[in-house]
């Protein structure tokens, strides 16, 4: 039946060709006619001449056209041969993927069944494969971020270590290769090597790079895997970069000193020898936080104006309270002098406040009792602000700066309030900076007020002391006028 549409199909395309064929004849004999009359129109053509030009391209065209009907035919042959050898080729593609069906279904079952046989001899060894890859992976891990891999990288031996540690991964985690006994036995030694250089202090060469990006070459002293340092400064390990680099911001010279200790006890040879030492458990964590961990300018810049001038009044209390600890301890000294140089009141000095004092009782000696009295009383009182200058000045200064500090607590508060409103609480870093202001500035003023009171509570009482030394050698200069008077009274 296939057969038979195909070959109706192709005498209806011959039949269509033919027509064409004809048409195209047909064309031509008319445009050779038309080509040849123009070029004849001036000669007489009869009737002969043009049957035998008409027969002539007749003659041509169905030479023509025998020759496309051979190459189509010739054509027609080929395309059923291309067509044939096509369906021979996909028949035997079609053989060949059922062959490989089944060796592909055969190859599952026995892949399947080895597997199942494989796991039943594993057994218990299965799960210790398991372990092993996760022990091989913690340790990698672990090594890479070691201080004691920086000293490796000098000797080429961690890249040796980390290409092992990846391959005992891949074959503990594969379900076709185990591992063998000398892996095992190499990542007992990489584990126990890690941990033995752990506990040694060690030094050596290594690269470092310094804050400016420049890499140097140094000389390390490592702690165990804990710490790092070269020059008194600490350093932390690179993951990426595998190397040392020095901390930008260091913890201070609490810390950097024991670590510059450290180096020249490391550079005696032949000796013991012990320092003091800190140690970051962290690994370097801590060191960075306490680098980025703000310090005292940092803190009292925190404070603002108000910090600032709560500085400005501690150290106007400092100076004064400097100043009257000077002048009153001198004129302590003065005083004792005149006590002790002038027995009886017979000499007195003006560089002191004892001195003008006996001064007034040495001008006013043949005065009564009672009008003395009055001038020693008006001599004392005349001696209080010079002893007393200042010393309530640092009264006040104790009372305002922790009140300053309260000011500068509120201050801060609404700016934290007012980022608040506008950015709202989802970001504590916004409100870092009211907080701080709002803390630093009470914890300024307490600092200022505490040691302040305290000098105030010294000067206020040695001012107090010098005055209750000028009244009691007043009250011994009126108590013996007064007993010289009572014998003249008892003889008159």
């Amino acid at each position: 039946m296939t057969s038979l549409t195909m070959k109706s199909l192709s005498t209806f395309d011959a039949i269509k060709k033919a027509k064409k064929i004809a048409l195209s004849l047909c064309i031509g004999a008319a445009a050779s006619i038309a080509a040849f009359v123009p070029a004849q129109a001036n000669q007489d053509i009869d009737l002969d001449s043009l049957l035998n030009l008409v027969k002539q391209g007749q003659a041509r065209d169905d030479s023509e056209f025998n020759s496309r009907i051979q190459r189509f035919n010739s054509d027609k042959q080929q395309q059923q041969l291309m067509l044939q050898q096509a369906k021979d080729q996909r028949l035997a593609l079609e053989n060949e993927s059922e062959n490989k069906e089944g060796t592909f279904a055969s190859n599952e079952t026995e892949i399947s069944a080895a597997q199942e046989r494989l796991t039943n001899r594993l057994g218990s060894l299965k799960e210790l494969f398991g372990v092993l890859q996760q022990v091989a992976g913690d340790s990698k891990g672990i090594f890479e971020g070691s201080l004691i891999t920086s000293e490796l990288n000098e000797n080429s031996e961690t890249a040796g270590r980390e290409i092992f540690l990846g391959n005992l991964i891949k074959t503990a985690g594969s379900s076709s290769k185990l591992p063998s006994i000398e892996e095992l036995e190499q990542l007992w030694f990489e584990m126990q090597r890690e941990m033995t250089l752990s506990g040694k202090v060690s030094s050596y060469q290594a690269d470092v790079i310094l804050p400016t990006g420049d890499t140097v070459k140094k000389q390390v002293v490592r702690l165990g895997s804990f710490n790092a340092i070269a020059d008194g400064n600490y350093l932390t390990f690179d993951l990426e970069a595998q190397k040392l680099v020095e901390l930008a911001a260091q913890p201070g010279n609490r810390y950097n000193g024991p670590a510059a200790n450290l180096e020249e006890a490391q550079a005696t040879e032949g000796t013991t020898n012990f320092t003091g030492f800190w140690i970051d458990p962290s690994r370097g964590q801590l060191l960075k936080i306490m680098g980025q961990s703000a310090g005292l300018g940092e803190r009292i810049d925190q404070g603002g104006v108000v910090g600032y001038i709560i500085l400005s009044l501690a150290v106007i209390g400092v100076i004064l309270a400097i100043w009257r600890m000077i002048k009153l301890t001198a004129e302590t000294a003065r005083m004792k002098k005149q006590m002790s140089s002038a027995p009886g009141y017979e000499k007195a000095n003006d560089d002191n406040s004892l001195g003008r004092v006996m001064k007034v009782y040495q001008d006013n000696g043949d005065a009564d009792v009672e009008t003395l009295e009055l001038h020693l009383s008006e001599a004392i009182s005349s001696e209080v602000p010079s002893l007393t200058r200042g010393v309530n000045w640092i009264k006040i200064i104790s009372v305002v700066a922790p009140l300053l500090g309260l000011l500068g607590t509120v201050t801060g508060m609404i700016d934290v309030f007012e980022t608040m409103s506008l950015f709202g609480t989802g970001d504590p870093k916004l409100m870092a900076g009211g907080i701080s202001q709002a803390l630093v500035t009470t914890v300024l003023g307490l600092v200022v007020a505490i040691p302040t009171v305290f000098l105030y509570t010294i000067l206020n009482t040695r001012s107090k002391g010098l005055l209750l030394t000028l009244q009691e050698q007043s009250a011994g200069i009126i108590a013996e006028r007064s007993e010289a008077a009572e014998p003249n009274k008892e003889g008159a």
